[in-house]
């Protein structure tokens, strides 16, 4: 979550015009109290997005709704990609770990060793 809030931190900079974004988790935004039916709870996140009249003048307003209606599918896509990248890193780390535990098997015993031990 501050990965992505530093992120559209940096965007703004860049972009003095784009829109504020904040996110907010378990808590509703002020915006949303008393409205029933919102759900509550450690699993549910709230993106808000503050617009100013520049956003939503007849010269930009289509272009901020196209941007806005596409933000889930842009979400969804980078958090794709994030899982993807770390299941590289976990499967990259798992074969290097397992290339250890080989190297550290002991040799394998003849029947020759075996049979002097039993003995």
């Amino acid at each position: 979550s501050s990965g992505i809030n530093a992120e559209y931190g940096d965007a703004r900079k860049a972009h003095q015009q784009a829109p504020q974004v904040l996110f907010s988790y378990g808590e509703p935004p002020r915006e949303l109290a008393g409205i029933p039916g919102v759900l509550q709870g450690d699993n549910v996140g709230f993106v808000t997005f503050v617009l100013f009249p520049r956003h939503t003048n007849p010269a930009n307003r289509d272009n901020t709704i196209n941007l806005i209606h596409q933000f889930r599918t842009y979400l969804h896509y980078h958090i794709k990609c994030s899982k993807a990248y770390l299941h590289s890193r976990m499967r990259s780390k798992t074969s290097s770990f397992l290339k250890v535990l080989n190297r550290a098997k002991p040799e394998a015993m003849t029947d020759k060793k075996f049979a002097r031990k039993a003995a």
